[in-house]
């Protein structure tokens, strides 16, 4: 059948309406249609209204072996030269920024400020600007765990007690070893930096019975006490650390700069690269049988830049 131009020009004049109707709504009403998935527009709008990674701020030492990329530790660094040292990989490093950047056996280190975004899972830490001699503006400061109380004063008002002032300074290896074995151990220290011993004990332990066995080796100063508060002995917290590395292991957490017993305030504390709430979490759980969290400190080396 022959089309007529009349024809046609109805057939033309649908889709013109319907381009007419999207204007006008469009133009009339603001209404804009968003973008389509999977379009170079939908994938603009999704990254403008993601949230920002947070930024973190710290003092490194940079070190990059020949070969491989460049580190940042925020650790110990053994001062060797080269110096020593490892940590989590440093994206978008120019040595140019780095002032004091020096090369020795084809390995190149300096220091400096890092600010950027720290990943524990690929271990990596993309810098989102230079390298810096100064901290950034707008750094947070950290929040730190407040630690218990108990400097490393005497035990005791009366360390002669039972003892014999005019004796010469005995061999002090027959006391640690018999203090070693008291039931609720915690550990030995002097409080005048040299020859005044005192013995630690976990809350409710005999402090008599263990004065009493310890002068049986011991005529010289010597104090005998508890903490005020609950705390391991030295055995418990031996297993606690072991606890701790095997479930740092397990997760395969690479953050953590170095932990251990504070046998004088019952406490354990711990350094880690970023004291988030995963690795909170983690620390608080593997050490819960021997220290509630109020015992625990946790120092995180990055600090939140706002």
């Amino acid at each position: 059948m022959r089309r007529t131009s009349a024809g046609l020009a109805s057939l033309l004049l649908v889709p013109a309406l319907a381009l007419l109707t999207a204007c006008a709504t469009s133009s009339a009403g603001g209404t804009i249609p968003e973008p389509a998935p999977d379009t170079p527009e939908a994938a603009q709008v999704e990254a403008s209204t993601a949230p920002a990674e947070p930024r973190y701020a710290a003092t490194a030492t940079i070190i990059q072996q020949p070969g491989e990329e460049p580190q940042a530790c925020f650790g110990a660094v053994l001062t060797s030269l080269p110096p020593q040292c490892g940590g989590p990989v440093v994206v978008g490093l120019d040595w140019a920024d780095v002032p004091d950047a020096e090369t020795v056996s084809d390995v190149t280190w300096g220091t400096g400020w890092v600010v950027g975004v720290y990943d524990a899972d690929d271990f990596t830490f993309t810098l989102t600007e230079p390298v810096r001699e100064d901290p950034p503006d707008g750094m947070q400061p950290p929040d730190p765990r407040g630690d218990l109380p108990g400097a490393l004063d005497a035990l005791c008002k009366d360390p002669w007690r039972g003892g014999d002032e005019s004796a010469p300074s005995p061999n002090e290896m027959p006391l640690h070893e018999r203090a070693a074995q008291l039931p609720g151990f915690i550990t030995t220290y002097v409080s005048d930096g040299s020859t005044h011993l005192n013995v630690l004990l976990t809350r409710g332990s005999d402090v008599e019975a263990a004065h009493a066995s310890l002068r049986e080796v011991w005529p010289g100063w010597l104090c005998v006490g508890t903490l005020e508060h609950d705390g391991p002995s030295q055995t418990e917290s031996f297993d606690a650390m072991e606890a701790l590395g095997a479930a740092l292991d397990q997760a395969g957490h690479q953050g953590v700069l170095g932990s251990g017993a504070n046998a004088t305030r019952g406490t354990f504390s711990i350094q880690v690269i970023l004291a988030d709430d995963a690795t909170r979490a983690l620390v608080e759980d593997a050490l819960a049988p021997w220290y509630s969290p109020e015992q625990i400190v946790i120092s995180s080396t990055l600090t939140p830049v706002l």
